[in-house]
């Protein structure tokens, strides 16, 4: 069953990038302007685009100017760019700074000065819709993306895109930008103070009732996953706070959190770290997905089953998480084959040929194999790890000398992790540019030996080539999550899509993101296995086809052209 011609029309409608959502609003032809403290200017156009409007002060030049407004002379050439190119500054003169480029606290001024009627809440940002407003810029100014305009859609339970003037939205806490967040009450699971004292600088959270060290500091706020690293960090703290008890912590406990073990976003403002974590998220931001593909048609994704062979990955009560990551992928593999017009390419086998196994338990097997050139049977899981990407690097090659564009192919790795057993659902990991770079190449026989290794034995990518792939891949993996949710499978509630892995204290990331040469790349932890909730699921037939069918709408979602899950399996005669 294809999709229906309504539905095919409705989803050509949204690939404007928004544009769609701008019409529900009334055109005005006038700028909303509103005069901060200081005399600078707070700017809603009529395109909805925000800026602060500010005039130099005496002496300043452009990297000055720069520096107050948004925290960092490395953004005063785009500054200049938004302001004509113009080199010089002029006293009495207002420049325009676009939102993205201002500093949290200048942006918080910004939505103040605008939105009086806002206010911080625990549970998020409550923002009340002007005249000129759509849903999907409402998602770009608090969330820094308009493409998350789907999840406000979902938790505000409205029934399709359209907002009215006076409506109450919530942003939720965990996708507001950090400027936003900042200004959380104290009552939000989100909110830190910041203190100071002979052990050096730290920040400090209260503990509210019900929440424990481990799940409500530490992997909030720190970043850590894993058992070992979030058990140890949390002894780490209990010490460093002279608790005796992690169990009998009282409501209200002021925790303290040394700065150098916190995400970067969860620093104060004008940190250094922080204010490199931003720049980052600026320089990538402006990479988005610009190909449309109704259906996928010219698209090529590139499966890749985490583990097998040898290598059972995380294997937790006799559940090899090789085993069922290759069934959910050959389920995606399926329904992307029989529902889109993608060509599809799945760089592991384990057997004659990709069928799906109608059964929920699945047999234990070690026959997976990478399918280069020769076949590799996975005997060593690291030689396993990096002739994917080589392959992943191969077939994106041989679709750019076919004439397909680069951003046309994707990459997607589906796994299941096995961290602290009180987190469930989905993660995305995406390739931080900061942590890539560099040639890189493996040596040895059993490489030398696969064409795909011979046709280009290193890699080294430009900077803006790991921002580009940074921007786009954030973007798939923000899709994936979206998707995830709108299917109500359960999605890691604090920071669903990450830039690295942080393992004992170190932040990596994985090879087979950090070598792939696709732009748009996204290693998938579908859920956690040390979970006994998820373990349960994910030994369950019905569970792995409802994530196939997520991940599927996530990767049309991208190329703008998204679909039901009941839709795909529907076409795919599920």
């Amino acid at each position: 069953m294809a999709l229906t011609a309504d539905r095919y029309r409705r989803k050509l409608t949204e690939l404007w990038l928004g544009l769609c959502l701008v019409l529900v609003a009334p055109v005005v032809s006038a700028a909303t302007r509103v005069t901060l403290e200081g005399g600078d200017k707070a700017v809603l156009t009529d395109r909805q685009e925000l800026f602060l409007e500010v005039s130099p002060r005496r002496g300043e030049g452009w990297l000055s100017f720069a520096e107050r407004l948004t925290g960092s002379v490395k953004l005063a050439p785009q500054v200049g760019a938004a302001n004509g190119g113009t080199k010089r500054l002029l006293l009495g003169k207002r420049y325009r700074l676009p939102f993205a480029l201002l500093s949290p606290g200048n942006q918080l001024r910004v939505v103040e000065g605008l939105f009086a009627a806002d206010r911080p809440v625990s549970e998020g940002w409550r923002h009340r819709v002007g005249s000129r407003e759509s849903l999907w810029y409402v998602a770009e100014w608090f969330t820094g993306r308009g493409d998350n305009y789907r999840t406000l859609r979902e938790v505000n339970g409205l029934r399709d895109d359209h907002i009215e003037p006076g409506q109450t939205l919530l942003v939720p806490a965990r996708l507001l930008r950090p400027a936003f967040r900042s200004a959380l009450p104290a009552s939000s699971p989100y909110y830190l103070e910041y203190g100071k004292d002979g052990r050096g600088d730290h920040a400090v959270y209260r503990l509210k009732a019900g929440e424990a060290l481990y799940s409500s500091v530490v992997v909030r706020f720190t970043g850590r996953l894993y058992a070992d690293d979030v058990n140890a960090l949390a002894g780490d703290l209990a010490k460093f706070n002279g608790i005796g008890d992690v169990t009998r912590i009282p409501v209200g406990y002021r925790v303290k959190i040394p700065l150098d073990v916190l995400l970067p976003e969860f620093l104060p403002a004008g940190d250094p770290r922080r204010r490199e974590w931003e720049e980052g998220l600026i320089e990538s931001a402006q990479f988005a997905n610009p190909v449309v593909a109704a259906r996928l048609r010219g698209v090529t994704v590139i499966l890749d089953a985490g583990h097998g062979g040898q290598d059972v990955g995380a294997s937790v009560k006799d559940t090899w998480e090789s085993l069922y990551v290759y069934d959910i992928m050959v389920r995606t593999k399926r329904l992307l084959e029989t529902s889109t017009a993608a060509r599809v390419i799945a760089t592991t086998l384990d057997g004659d040929g990709f069928e799906v196994q109608d059964r929920d338990r699945l047999p234990y097997s070690r026959g997976h194999r990478v399918l280069t050139e020769p076949a590799y049977p996975i005997d060593d899981s690291a030689v396993g790890v990096h002739l994917r990407w080589y392959l992943a690097n191969s077939v994106y090659r041989k679709a750019r000398d076919e004439g397909v564009g680069a951003d046309k192919v994707v990459f997607l790795s589906i796994h299941a992790d096995s961290l602290h057993p009180s987190l469930r659902g989905a993660m995305a990991y995406i390739p931080s540019a900061q942590l890539r770079g560099g040639e890189y190449g493996k040596s040895g026989a059993v490489y030398a030996a696969r064409r795909e290794y011979r046709e280009r034995p290193r890699v080294s990518f430009s900077r803006r080539a790991l921002l580009k792939s940074e921007g786009q891949s954030r973007e798939l993996a923000r899709q994936l999550v979206t998707a995830f949710e709108a299917a109500g499978l359960a999605v890691h509630p604090d920071k669903p899509v990450r830039r690295q892995i942080v393992r004992r204290r170190r932040p990596w990331v994985p090879a087979v993101l950090r070598y792939n040469a696709v732009p748009t790349a996204v290693l998938l932890e579908v859920c956690n296995l040390a979970n006994p909730e998820d373990r349960r699921l994910i030994q369950t037939r019905a569970f792995r086809q409802h994530v196939a069918e997520a991940i599927a709408a996530g990767v049309l979602d991208y190329f703008g052209f998204d679909a039901e899950p009941g839709e795909l399996m529907a076409a795919a005669g599920g």
